[in-house]
């Protein structure tokens, strides 16, 4: 029952440890955050045209690309149109092809009209 209670100590004297130096680490954050924070805002503000710069680059090549993707889009749609309708008439293949039989055998056996 010692040794656990012993471990229980060391167990809060190793959290107090951690939890100083996460405070220590915290306020050296906090400088380094402080002192830092002009130095940023300024590289920030020089990135800004070049940022702006690639923005339209990328919006150029977007529109240039979108009329292929459109035909593709379009492509897609088409054939997903046609799958559809297969998926729809393959199982009935069976059932239209004995209606053909029903159809010839009834035109078959039709009586010569009397003239």
């Amino acid at each position: 029952m010692i040794e656990l209670i012993a471990l229980a100590g060391l167990l809060i004297a190793g959290l107090a440890v951690v939890s100083v130096v996460g405070v220590v680490f915290l306020v050296l954050k906090l400088v380094f955050w402080a002192v830092f924070f002009p130095i940023r805002l300024l590289l920030k503000l020089l990135w800004l045209p070049v940022g702006l710069a690639m923005g339209a680059v990328g919006m150029v090549a977007g529109v240039a690309v979108l009329p292929i993707l459109a035909v593709v889009a379009l492509a897609v749609l088409v054939l997903g149109a046609v799958a559809a309708v297969l998926a729809l008439l393959v199982p009935a293949i069976p059932f239209i092809l004995l209606g053909f039989v029903i159809w010839a055998i009834m035109k078959a056996n039709r009586p010569a009209p009397v003239g």
